[in-house]
């Protein structure tokens, strides 16, 4: 069976350079009672993963953690609330392969605070003329935070100070900001650059990490991505594929030396298929023809076992064992084999295999069922390809799901080694399927299958570890060059 594994990281995505804490969500009503009991017994029956937390922690645990949450839902009406309640319940279980989504939260009506009057006409402000920007801008010979830069909305001038730097605004169109004041000041914090920047309501959040991105690219962390819009500077070839790496979404290739290959693989999503396929397809020959390729992984949260398929053959060294798992059959978790066999981004055997898988399912419903005959698969292929010689995975703590899946087979690979940090943990109980809840405000994910790894080798919460460990003195831009420096 050619398994789903799809996996969810519930991230709060707030872009507060933009909006800080000026977003205001009105916390809609809900009955929480209802909707915590109806995932609880939604969960309870059709989760995979439920009965074995239970054995290993135990049902008074359970209960005492459950009748808290129960409690505590009686009493909250608001919907982010309930939320945050679901999401503690969640907790017991693992921190991934599941979750809630507010189905109606995009129709919450969303209120801007504008900064009061005062702190916007007290805000530090400078005067700037254009000659003596331009006069500054052309005297820089070497690369410097001097110069003009945008993060939209924002186009600031950044100006050298008596204690390091200022971005002034010169437009800032849609916010209630002026040109001339400060937006963010840069100062020196040992070897690095820390920020001071004020957010849309003019608050300010001190000691925020800088990074420099090559030359032309400035990242007040968690805030925003400044782009140098005045004169550039050369970046080197490995900034330049940094660069790539943050930008883009799909996968791509890059050879960047004349012995090593580069693919990146943002995820492994079955909609990216086809692109992954036709990436290795058509560098296929540049591939088998350099010593060493790196695959870089990093944020790749999961996907289809399918859509890495074509990268197999580069790695094989030797058969590949894959330990089984079991489908808990229930009519709606079977549901959703049913659709994979009508899903035309699977090829017929495939589709004919889930359909198969369906009817066995339908059969044994209420019991755990085991979908091929032996518990250990072993994958053997006809040709040990000559090149690339060594394989260099990046990976890091985003990686999770069918990347794991990807990485218990490659591990096997006498070609391969892993670099960068442990993986997310997210795979023992996967293949996520959700419901939605009676009254149509909540979409529950939760999990169908049950690895038969565990307990002996389990990777939930905890993850795979990486052969060369990459600490923080070695920044995420240099990943890819310390990799370069060890295939040597």
């Amino acid at each position: 069976m050619k398994v789903i594994r799809n996996i969810l990281f519930w991230f709060i995505l707030s872009n507060s350079f933009l909006l800080s804490n000026n977003k205001l969500l009105a916390g809609s009503q809900c009955d929480c009672h209802a909707e915590f009991t109806w995932i609880k017994n939604t969960f309870e029956k059709n989760d995979a993963g439920f009965e074995y937390i239970l054995k290993e922690k135990g049902q008074q645990a359970y209960d005492l953690h459950t009748a808290e949450i129960m409690n505590m839902a009686k009493t909250a009406t608001n919907k982010a609330d309930c939320i945050k309640l679901i999401y503690r319940w969640f907790k017991f279980f693992r921190k991934g392969h599941l979750g809630i989504v507010d189905l109606k939260k995009d129709n919450e009506p969303v209120q801007l605070i504008e900064p009061d009057k005062n702190k916007v006409r007290m805000h530090e402000k400078v005067t700037l003329k254009e000659k003596e920007l331009n006069r500054m801008i052309d005297n820089e010979s070497a690369p410097s935070p001097i110069g003009i830069w945008e993060s939209a909305p924002y186009k600031v001038a950044i100006v050298p100070t008596d204690s390091g730097y200022a971005g002034l605004v010169l437009d800032a169109p849609g916010t209630p900001w002026n040109k001339g004041q400060v937006k963010f000041k840069l100062y020196k914090n040992g070897e690095n650059y820390q920020a001071t920047i004020w957010m849309r309501n003019f608050n300010a959040r001190e000691n925020v990490s800088v990074e420099f991105i090559g030359n032309n690219i400035i990242h007040i962390n968690g805030m925003a991505f400044f782009v140098r819009k005045s004169k550039s500077f050369e970046d080197t070839p490995l900034v330049k594929s940094y660069i790539n790496y943050l930008y883009s979404s799909g996968p791509y290739f890059e050879q960047i030396s004349d012995k090593t290959a580069y693919v990146r693989i943002p995820s492994f999503a079955m909609s990216n298929k086809r692109s992954i396929d036709s990436v290795l397809r058509v560098n296929h020959e540049k591939i088998i023809h350099t010593q060493n390729l790196i695959i870089d992984l990093r944020n790749n949260g999961g996907g289809s076992d399918d859509a890495y398929s074509a990268l197999i053959p580069y790695l094989y060294t030797n058969p590949i064992r894959t330990v089984g798992l079991e489908l808990l059959s229930t009519e709606l978790n079977n549901a959703a084999l049913l659709a994979l066999s009508k899903d035309t981004l699977y090829d017929e055997k495939s589709r004919k295999e889930f359909k198969e898988i369906y009817d066995k399912l339908n059969l044994n419903l209420g019991k755990y069922v085991r979908v091929k005959e032996n518990m250990i698969s072993i994958d053997s292929m006809d040709r040990i390809l000559p090149f690339p010689q060594k394989v260099a995975v990046l990976i890091n703590e985003y990686c999770g799901s069918t990347t794991e899946q990807f990485l218990l087979e490659t591990k096997q690979s006498a070609k391969v080694k892993l670099y960068g940090k442990s993986t997310y943990g997210s795979l023992d109980i996967s293949n996520m399927h959700h419901a939605i809840s009676p009254s149509g405000e909540f979409q529950l994910w939760y999990c169908r299958s049950k690895s038969y790894r565990i307990p002996e080798m389990a990777i939930d919460n905890v993850g795979l570890q990486p052969d060369h460990y990459l600490d923080p003195s070695i920044h995420q831009k240099d990943w890819v060059g310390f990799v370069l420096e060890n295939l040597k």
